[in-house]
């Protein structure tokens, strides 16, 4: 049998294939991905020979596709590879644009652009980088198509061995995306149970491959983690009574209970999640913007917010709750300030002002009253003529517009409710048997130190949202029912199958910088050298047979 090319060499070699295909998310690119990464895979010896063993599993409402990849062994005990291919944009790259997916063309381009003077910090450490040889740079060549040909790499060795000495099996699934909706992930996991069904496949471990940053010499990024953050997005409908600027005491200010709420919520470290010795980031407010469509000199009679909420443990509930007590903080202080400035303005309004108190409500309450006040018919109907995307929070802002009409509600009010899709945080010691699973993952870490002189931390969380969140676990069914009543939009809830495969899940992948940016780069050594023989003794060598 010929030797293979290093795990380097060949790691590499597909990470710059695969960065060259352009895969922005939703694009024709993107569509375009799937069937190039499966007739590659089809041109592998071991595929030639088993091309039922490769196949592509078109999303629904979608163009693209996720490939699936299976590797069998002679037990059903199955590790799971999985990965996006999908991309951010390229717009960032500006004139280099058309280099972006061109990694040693954009690397000379990028110097060249960086020989100068009067560089900002990061600048002054993306040249080092990029001038060391060990980084090199790319749109998705760290994000992540550097760990999708780790991931590759393995599977690829793996199948050039005898088929006797290929106990367990591996499965790759290469997900559209990620960047967006996580639809492509989403879609695996519904279809995951039927799969291992009808293949006799027993899945005892899920291996993600998105990649992290890190500062200095990237120790932090070398690394094992055990679980990856949640996610929900607060929205925050504030509704005032509008006025004319000459008279602003006469109604109430949408604007100020918007800059409360945002006052006590805008990355305020008591509101951050911990769990596991880790905290969560704090909230973080990603958008505000008030109804107008036209100049006039009335105040605006609403403004919309929405806040990033990352969750270690929080269950929606306790999320939505926090925000409550948030929004009446908020609206009695608003209340409060206004009717106090009325009064220092000697303004004939204040009296009246004292006692406009805020109803608060969310997103269920506010569908309960427009369905008694107009019909499940008029709002199943609105619901229906409201495009969910691609930008969810705007399909939300205007859903509860709609919503709040059929509702006949008037200001002062706060309308608060999740506004896109709700990614489950997922740690595995919170799973059955997640301490033995740890134990497992420290001892083979520390084995492959010894093997390799190769040192891998093991973390608590991924700080970025990931796929991780719909692989392996089933969230409970309190959290589903509030996540179906308090999401604005029904088309972003995504309920799991109530049969969904248990298993522990980590995310194993390469470290960069930047990722997102112009200057997004990824470390060569660890990606293309260490991290394939990582992934190979997690899933291979080590053989997690044992978890359950």
């Amino acid at each position: 049998m010929t030797e293979p090319c290093s795990w380097f060499d060949r790691t590499e070699q597909l990470a710059l294939t695969l960065t060259r295909w352009p895969s922005v998310t939703a694009t024709p690119d993107e569509a375009a991905f799937g069937p190039r990464l499966r007739d590659l895979l089809a041109s592998w010896p071991y595929f030639e020979a088993h091309p039922d063993h490769l196949w592509l599993s078109p999303i629904p409402g979608s163009d693209a596709s996720n490939v699936c990849a299976l590797v069998a062994g002679t037990d059903p005990d199955t590790v799971l590879l999985t990965g996006h291919y999908d991309t951010v944009s390229t717009a960032p790259y500006g004139a280099l644009q058309p280099l972006a997916t061109e990694p040693h063309a954009l690397l000379d381009a990028l110097l060249a652009q960086l020989d100068r003077d009067d560089l900002t910090a990061a600048e002054v450490l993306a040249r080092a980088d990029l001038r060391s040889g060990d980084f090199l740079p790319g749109r998705g060549l760290l994000d992540m198509k550097a760990g999708l040909a780790a991931g590759l790499a393995v599977m690829e060795r793996y199948a050039a061995r005898p088929a006797h000495d290929r106990r367990g099996h591996l499965l790759l699934i290469a997900s559209p995306d990620e960047e967006a909706t996580s639809s492509g992930a989403r879609h695996a996991a519904q279809v995951l149970p039927g799969l291992t069904a009808a293949r006799g496949l027993r899945v005892r471990l899920g291996l993600n491959l998105d990649a992290t940053s890190a500062a200095g010499d990237g120790q932090d990024g070398r690394a094992v983690y055990l679980g990856s953050v949640g996610k929900l997005l607060i929205t925050a409908l504030m509704v005032g009574r509008p006025t004319h600027a000459g008279y602003p005491f006469d109604g109430t200010s949408a604007a100020l209970m918007a800059a409360e709420l945002l006052r006590r919520a805008e990355g305020h470290p008591d509101l951050a999640d911990h769990a596991h010795g880790a905290a969560a980031p704090p909230p973080i407010c990603l958008t505000v913007q008030d109804d107008r469509t036209h100049y006039d000199v009335t105040t605006p009679a609403a403004v919309w917010c929405a806040f990033n909420v990352l969750t270690h443990r929080r269950s929606p509930a306790e999320v939505l709750a926090q925000f409550e007590t948030l929004a009446h903080q908020a609206a009695d202080a608003a209340r409060r300030t206004f009717s106090d400035r009325a009064a220092r303005a000697s303004s004939p309004s204040a009296p009246g002002l004292a006692v406009q108190r805020t109803l608060i409500v969310t997103a269920a309450d506010l569908r309960a009253h427009a369905t008694e006040r107009a019909g499940e018919a008029r709002v199943r109907a609105l619901e229906a003529a409201t495009p969910p995307g691609p930008d969810p929070l705007q399909a939300s802002r205007r859903l509860t517009h709609g919503l709040l009409t059929l509702a006949g509600l008037e200001g002062p009010l706060i309308v608060l409710g999740l506004g896109s899709l709700h990614y489950p945080h997922v740690h595995l010691e919170d799973a059955p048997g997640g301490a033995a699973v740890r134990a497992w993952v420290e001892d083979e870490c520390a084995a492959f130190a010894r093997l390799t002189g190769h040192v891998i931390g093991i973390r608590p969380y991924f700080a970025g949202i990931s796929d991780v969140s719909f692989f392996g676990q089933v969230p409970s069914a309190g959290t589903q029912d509030v996540v179906a009543r308090q999401t604005v939009h029904p088309a972003h809830v995504s309920p799991p199958r109530e049969d969904g495969l248990k298993f522990p899940v980590l995310n194993v992948g390469p470290w960069g910088r930047d990722y997102h940016q112009k200057l997004e780069r990824v470390h060569r050594p660890y990606a293309f050298g260490t991290l394939p023989r990582l992934l190979c003794h997690l899933s291979v060598t080590a053989r997690p047979a044992g978890l359950a």
